[in-house]
């Protein structure tokens, strides 16, 4: 299987004037070709640092970020930001909102735009094309949002909590859509949330991390949920399984961060 990602010995410090805080310590993870990569931890922990990271608008202290072997880089097509939010401009219809991260990189060419129609049309959003966002569904304006980014190419999406502005019903159809759009378009992604059961019905393999500075703490292996859809892997008896490893490494992450402190009161 193909490496679309490494982080090997990372390390990130933030520096004001006063003091400096470290935000990740030696973190090495690997993504692949076609993986859905989880990543859950404690609040604060750097979840959102790590997408920066892989990004490129942060440069690590020490170690090496790779994209498809390439040193991590802002201004490269190689990864995509889906955010928390769909950020869909009120004033552009549907299609112009698709079309802006082209307009933005000056590759806005008939050929791309033709692309970007036809994925509208693929995910039964080209008859609203011309609408604009407040006419559409949360739902659909997640969609459309992800399809921003498709429509860049790009060979890693990083998705920064994306369903967590909607309701719980939304969500979990949301979730099925995002989830089949992704595999349909055979793309690699890192997913990162802070709801242990979304992350088990989307991903094929959870990174579970410490409290900041973050480090890997733990890693499941979804892999043998890889035939169900999110809605379905939810209704499995192993589900709550997985649940409970995921959670009980979080705890035990907080456990000793308490009684880090404790040691140094």
């Amino acid at each position: 299987m193909n490496t679309v990602l490494q982080m090997q010995n990372v390390s990130l410090t933030y520096h004001t004037l006063k003091n400096e805080t470290q935000a990740v310590k030696d973190l090495s993870l690997e993504g692949y070709e076609g993986e859905l990569l989880g990543i859950v931890g404690p609040s604060g922990c750097g979840k959102t640092t790590i997408l920066s990271l892989l990004s490129g608008i942060l440069s690590p202290t020490r170690g090496e970020v790779l994209i498809c072997n390439q040193k991590a880089n802002c201004q490269s097509n190689l990864t995509g930001y889906m955010l928390q939010r769909d950020e869909l401009l009120s004033w552009r219809t549907i299609l112009n909102n698709v079309l802006l991260g082209l307009e933005i990189k000056k590759q806005k060419t008939p050929e791309k735009i033709e692309y970007a129609v036809s994925l509208l049309e693929k995910y039964n959003l080209k008859e609203f094309k011309d609408f604009y966002p407040n006419q559409l569904s949360g739902g659909m304006k997640q969609r459309v949002a992800l399809i921003r980014t498709l429509v860049l190419e790009p060979k890693l999406l990083l998705l920064d909590e994306p369903f967590s502005a909607l309701d719980f019903q939304t969500r979990l159809n949301v979730v099925e859509d995002v989830y089949s759009i992704l595999k349909s378009e055979g793309k690699s992604a890192v997913f990162v949330t802070h709801d242990i059961s979304e992350a088990i019905s989307m991903c094929d393999r959870v990174i579970v991390l410490s409290h900041r500075p973050c480090s890997v703490k733990a890693e499941i292996d979804l892999s043998p949920l890889k035939e169900y859809t999110p809605l379905k892997r939810r209704e499995l008896p192993v589900f709550s399984g997985y649940f409970d490893s995921i959670w009980r490494s979080l705890q035990d992450t907080k456990e000793k961060e308490n009684e880090k402190e404790i040691t140094q009161n």
